[in-house]
């Protein structure tokens, strides 16, 4: 009996023509038509990509050429000497010096180009091709340096551009020159001098970018070019074109085709051949395959079960992979274990997780991890610890996932651990960086104000405990000033060092910054155990510091603040003491100050008073009195001495010593002492061959624009130098003798007179007159009060008339009072005498009053008698 009827069984050979090779075919010839269009176009895509690449490795090269130039400018825009030598004074000479900014500025560097732009738009310096010459900038560059000079005078950084210059392009940089020294935010950008670089770009520079980039073919076109194959614009800083660069990119996609298209075509040939066959043998294949199906499904089911393996192992990312069974006992590690820990996987198969983890003391990660393991749950992220082969605790990270059977049940867990202890090291240094000073390691201000908020909340009942102890170097600025910021870092160190050795275990030891250090002492009978810490430091400090063989020697200035068991506050505790610490400095320094109320008062007075004086400075409320110097020789009034004074609205003349000290702190001495300068040698012109006497402060002194001033004042006002008498004490001698010497020098050379004044009040007045060029002594009015010829004052004034008079230098006494001091010092030969006895200082009319009305009478002899 046939199961199957001919006509249903039968499978002819048209049939399977029809059915089974025509449509093979056409899906043949339809994928090798695709294939081959594909190769095309992703020829052509890679030309374009390789056509954008080379593009944007044209323009980040074009940027780091400019970033190089822009480099090469700070280089010298913060260069202390090119600001003194182009802004503050011009010295062309010393720009042009190979080394500075001349011929090195091209032969070294490469720029063709380089100026200094004043704050008025001139062109104070030139370098062209390495020769320095007068041009202007602007001149050359006339579109598009304005405004890059523009933008990069409010720019910190150095400020780049593409500029034309004649037929040529440049890349040209431009910044501020300002040393790093000076604060940006205190000098307006219009009084900014430029610094400006510019490089070429010709064809030696586009060979060279050429070859350090790879880009074949590169030149500049003037115009925009048409059919080339790849370009870049160049843009001015307003966005006009000014030329392009042009070049021939490399064309992968052609060299695709060429490699591919070859054996593509032989494939697709081997391939339809191959199809045909396996058309033909379909057929006797099919039983085969049936046969087959059987292995190819469990081949399947064990690719199934690995490929979940590996997406368990994958979604909970890996650095080495572990199992465990049911029990949590460890069973498999990847290779990648051994690598890690160094460890072999051997010794640590069979443990549990609690005999190989341990606890990380910094996180709940252990406490997780156990939860998760007992509810056989997924967990990922947790921290935990285990040793190393060295028996070094190391941190990792742990991520898991339960491994179930066909049935659903628990078999065990499989995950990843990650070594994070590299990174969590890291993140503990740089805990340690934010709340510690990087130079000592003492803790800084961050760190200081967490430990005093937490003192304070420790004794909330007993505040008064806790003390703050602020300190500040003194003479510390003339170490660095001196040996360098290296030695002073050298100091700091040892000092901190010191400070912790003189503090007890919970007391804390911080650097705010600079030279200032602060201590938070808690001790149970303040401020006498503050008192004893701070005599203690002091002393410590006072010991010299041994820095690269030098025996170093500052001193410490500290203010002290006790906490109120009525006010907490740690800002205004602090505040407090950096107020003692004020009265500590005033008081001389290298001493202490514990902070009273009254402190407060006084410095906020001061302060009301330091406002009174800027407002005195802006109304022009200061005026210039004048005392009369008597020559004894010829009862004459020889000269006048120039004494400031301050008119207050409210409360009259204000005290000179109370406001001069104030000025000199804050450095309004300088704006006053220039304009007390020039207002008494104008006044002076008005006094026909009248000399003028005008006081230095030590501030003003240490100015070294001081002998220009001076040159101006003289030049504005047109008074004879000759009549102009400058006084100063010996105090502006001591820190540096030697830059004073240059700066009496440079005074001396106007033509001006030098005075000592105060003499014999300092240590070193003797040694003074010898080293530098005195025409005139004044004796202090301390000697000249009480005098007579038996008494030590007498005694002194007559050494000092006689020292006058050996030296031919003029002596003057001050504080003359009494007819006998008048008689005493004629007899003992003075020449001039200056006091309340002939005037008190005056304003400039009731001077000239007195003055007509003493060449008239002339009474020195009576009085004298």
């Amino acid at each position: 009996m046939r199961v199957f009827s001919s006509s249903s069984t039968q499978f002819s050979g048209k049939d399977f023509t029809r059915r089974i090779v025509f449509p093979m075919a056409g899906v043949l010839i339809v994928a090798i038509m695709v294939v081959i269009a594909f190769v095309v176009v992703s020829a052509g895509q890679q030309n374009d990509l390789e056509v954008e690449a080379s593009k944007k490795l044209a323009t980040t090269a074009l940027q780091v050429k400019a970033r190089e130039v822009g480099r090469n400018l700070r280089d010298y825009a913060v260069w202390e000497d090119a600001y003194k030598n182009l802004h503050e004074n011009i010295d062309l000479e010393w720009a042009a010096t190979d080394g500075n900014i001349g011929a090195n500025i091209y032969e070294g560097l490469g720029y063709e180009m380089a100026f200094a732009v004043s704050p008025g738009d001139k062109t104070v310096y030139a370098v062209i091709n390495g020769v320095p010459q007068q041009v202007d900038a602007f001149k050359i560059m006339p579109r598009g340096l304005r405004d890059l000079l523009h933008v990069a005078s409010i720019q910190t950084d150095p400020t780049t551009s593409v500029i034309k210059a004649g037929d040529d392009i440049f890349i040209v940089a431009a910044s501020a020159l300002l040393p790093q020294s000076i604060d940006r935010k205190t000098v307006k950008s219009k009084d900014l001098t430029m610094l400006v670089f510019a490089k070429r770009l010709d064809q030696k520079f586009l060979d060279r970018m050429s070859q350090d980039y790879l880009l074949s073919g590169l030149a500049i076109s003037p115009q925009k070019p048409e059919g080339a194959e790849a370009s870049i614009p160049l843009m001015s800083q307003d966005r006009v074109y000014l030329g392009s660069i042009t070049w021939s990119p490399a064309k992968p996609g052609f060299q695709l085709l060429r490699f591919i298209l070859p054996p593509l075509c032989i494939s697709l040939v081997v391939l339809a051949a191959f199809a045909m066959l396996v058309v033909r043998n379909a057929g006797r294949s099919t039983k085969a395959l049936e046969e087959s199906a059987k292995t190819v499904e469990a081949y399947a089911q064990t690719l199934k079960e690995s490929e979940a393996r590996f997406k368990d192992v994958a979604e909970a990312s890996s650095d080495w992979i572990w199992e465990s069974d049911q029990t949590l006992r460890l069973i498999y590690f990847s290779t990648r274990f051994t690598e890690v820990t160094g460890l072999s996987a051997a010794s640590v198969l069979g443990k549990t997780f609690k005999q190989f983890f341990s606890s990380d003391a910094d996180s709940d990660g252990w406490i997780r991890l156990i939860e998760g393991t007992n509810d056989h749950t997924s967990f990922r992220d947790l921290r935990c610890c285990y040793r190393d082969a060295n028996g070094h605790t190391r941190v990792c990270r742990l991520a898991g996932r339960p491994i179930l059977g066909p049935s659903g049940e628990f078999l065990g867990f499989r995950g990843t651990a990650t070594d994070i202890t590299e990174e969590v090291e890291a993140q503990e240094r740089a805990t340690h960086l934010a709340h510690h000073d990087a130079l000592t390691g003492l803790p800084n201000r961050v760190l200081f104000r967490e430990r005093l908020n937490l003192a304070l909340a420790a004794n909330t009942e007993q505040t008064s405990r806790i003390s703050i102890i602020c300190l500040d170097l003194d003479h510390f600025k003339e170490v660095n000033d001196t040996l360098g910021h290296g030695a002073g870092d050298l100091l700091l160190q040892q000092l901190s060092s010191r400070l912790m050795g003189c503090v007890r275990m919970h007391d804390t030891v911080a650097r705010l910054g600079g030279d200032e250090f602060a201590i938070i002492q808690v001790g149970v009978n303040q401020p006498l155990e503050a008192e004893e810490l701070s005599r203690k430091l002091i002393e410590v400090v006072r010991a010299p510091f041994t820095i690269e063989g030098q025996d170093l020697h500052i001193g410490v200035s500290i203010g002290i603040a006790i906490a109120d068991t009525t006010d907490g506050d740690p800002e205004r505790l602090l505040k407090n003491a950096d107020i003692a610490l004020y009265r500590a400095k005033q008081g001389g320094r290298a001493t202490y100050r514990i902070f009273e109320a009254q402190m407060d008062a006084e410095l906020q007075a001061r302060k009301a008073l330091e406002y009174d004086l800027r407002q005195a400075v802006l109304k022009n409320e200061l005026e210039v009195h004048y005392q009369p110097l008597i020559d004894l020789e010829t009862r004459d009034v020889a000269a006048v001495e120039a004494l400031v004074r301050w008119r207050h609205p409210a409360r009259g003349l204000v005290s000179p010593a109370e406001f001069i000290p104030l000025a000199e702190e804050t450095g309004l001495i300088v704006s006053i002492g220039e304009w007390v300068l020039e207002t008494a040698c104008r006044q002076a012109l008005e006094w026909e061959g009248m000399r003028v006497a005008v006081n230095l402060s030590p501030v003003q002194f240490r100015n070294r624009e001081l002998v220009e001033t001076v040159r101006q004042v003289l030049e504005r006002t047109g008074l004879e130098p000759a009549r102009l008498e400058l006084e100063i004490t010996e105090s502006v001698l001591i820190n540096d003798a030697t830059a004073a010497l240059d700066i009496l020098n440079g005074l001396k050379a106007l033509g001006v007179k030098i005075a000592m004044d105060d003499f014999g009040t300092g240590y070193s007045s003797l040694g003074y007159l010898n080293s530098f060029p005195f025409d005139k002594i004044k004796i202090d009015k301390s000697f000249i009060g009480g005098m007579s010829n038996k008494d030590k004052s007498g005694a002194i004034v007559k050494s000092v008339i006689s020292l006058g008079q050996s030296l031919n230098m003029i002596t003057t006494a001050e504080g003359v009072e009494t007819p006998e001091q008048v008689a005493f010092l004629r007899a003992e030969g003075c020449d001039q005498l200056q006091g309340y006895f002939f005037s008190k200082p005056v304003t400039a009319p009731e001077l000239a009053a007195f003055i007509e009305r003493w060449s008239t009478e002339k009474t020195i002899d009576e009085i004298a008698a």
